[in-house]
């Protein structure tokens, strides 16, 4: 490599960052490999840092995935603790690329999230604490959810915003596009910083609530627990239904016999799902396991299980991050541009984490012609 090439080559050249790149793409080394004129070996030597691309390679590279170059240097923080300690949950049929593109974004928001804290105070966190173990029963889960609500000054009835609800406390929510419905709803930690991530494709706001309680679960009692596991999905998953249906008002206000119209209304009344509802009442032995299960039988009949009735709007919508970006803007005369700058990414990545657009890091806006009449 000449001294004129070496120079487009970012000194400390980040093979983990062409990692990033590619994933975020959701392209594979070979697709990458042919598109800049390589071996899948050789991307993958640059990717380990075995070996740097030579200046028109390196330019072939930030070009085709649509990444400046500054972005490929070394930083001086790591996400990596952030994507390995994430609670995910994902389908069994689920693609490698699919949950790797899920970690590539956390870890993007990492980096978004820190520079705006650089200028932008976000609210005090206040997340109670209560660790448990595989031990750990479901009054111990209840007593947790109880908990929680009492710090936070809920009271014990239905809860109008969860979402709002986690932000007021200090946690940073995002929905963010994504392309897969096979990755759901995560969360993790960004140092002291709470982070939950709801699947923009999921437009039941029932199920989207559920989902936030359900890392809100994972947020209070898993911060040593192993992500994933079997255990710990189900105790965030019962956590989540005695946050949203406290047992000491729910069960006084189920029908005493299975009553679809009286469900109906309690889901309104609620803002949860059916399946929900009836699980909890199975849990809380107000209807029998043969009951709860004629109810199953029911819901798959009409058609339920894929499409409830009763539409009780659409999904909570985060705001906290967008606002804190809307401050840092208008307060440092900055732009969407200006805030991906500061954090090396493209202003397409940037706006696709906060507000939602594009995957593609490489897409370009379209030329459209229209005929007169």
């Amino acid at each position: 490599m000449s001294a004129a090439e070496n120079r487009l080559v970012p000194e400390l050249f980040d093979g983990e960052r062409l990692r990033q790149a590619r994933i975020y793409n959701g392209l594979k080394k070979i697709n990458v490999a042919e598109a800049i004129g390589v071996s899948a070996a050789a991307v993958g030597q640059y990717e380990r840092g075995k070996a740097r691309p030579s200046g028109p390679i390196f330019a072939s590279i930030a070009l085709h995935l649509g990444f400046p170059t500054q972005f490929f240097e070394k930083r001086n923080h790591s996400s990596e603790s952030v994507s390995r300690d994430a609670h995910f949950r994902m389908k069994v049929a689920t693609r490698k690329m699919d949950r790797d593109q899920a970690i590539v974004r956390l870890e993007f928001l990492a980096d978004i999230l820190s520079a705006i804290e650089m200028k932008v105070e976000l609210p005090e966190v206040s997340m109670p604490e209560h660790p448990v173990n595989e031990r750990t029963n479901r009054s111990e889960i209840e007593s947790a959810a109880a908990a929680v609500r009492l710090a936070w000054g809920v009271g014990s009835g239905p809860i109008d915003n969860v979402v709002r609800l986690l932000e007021g406390h200090g946690t940073v929510v995002v929905r963010p596009a994504v392309d897969s419905n096979d990755v759901d709803a995560f969360s993790t930690w960004f140092a002291d910083r709470p982070v939950v991530i709801l699947g923009s494709d999921k437009d039941d706001a029932a199920r989207s609530r559920f989902d936030a309680a359900h890392e809100l679960g994972h947020l209070v009692m898993h911060h040593d627990a192993d992500p994933g596991e079997s255990t710990v999905e189900r105790q965030a998953h019962q956590f989540a239904g005695a946050f949203l249906m406290p047992a000491e008002t729910i069960k006084r206000e189920f029908p005493k016999r299975m009553n679809w119209t009286k469900f109906f209304e309690l889901k309104l009344r609620w803002h949860v799902s059916l399946q929900a509802l009836l699980y909890r009442a199975k849990e809380l032995e107000v209807l029998s396991p043969d009951a709860y299960q004629r109810a199953q039988v029911n819901l798959r009949r009409k058609g339920w299980q894929i499409h409830e009735p009763i539409d009780i709007g659409s999904p909570e919508e985060p705001t906290l991050l967008r606002q804190s970006v809307e401050v840092f803007q208008s307060h440092l005369n900055a732009d969407d541009a200006s805030i991906a700058s500061d954090c090396r990414l493209p202003e397409s990545v940037f706006k696709a984490l906060i507000r939602g657009g594009s995957m593609n890091a490489s897409s370009k806006p379209k030329v459209e012609i229209t005929s007169s009449t």
